[in-house]
């Protein structure tokens, strides 16, 4: 499977997991969860490493998603 493929899915499943974690959670109920907060803090950082290694080349082949 093609190295990118694997990005995507890694930003994917972490962008689903943010959603579950969050769900229909107030601000103040997350922020008062320390352990939700360190889960969410771990698929953004996730999230950002993936989305920091997918080539420019597939980035330009989508230049709709930021």
């Amino acid at each position: 499977m093609r190295r990118e493929l694997l990005l995507l899915r890694e930003m994917r499943d972490a962008a689903t997991a943010i959603r579950d974690l969050v769900g229909d959670r107030s601000i103040e109920q997350v922020a008062a969860d320390t352990i939700r907060r360190s889960a969410l803090l771990w698929h953004f950082t996730v999230l950002g490493e993936a989305a920091s290694q997918v080539p420019s080349e597939t980035k330009d082949s989508w230049p709709d998603i930021a």
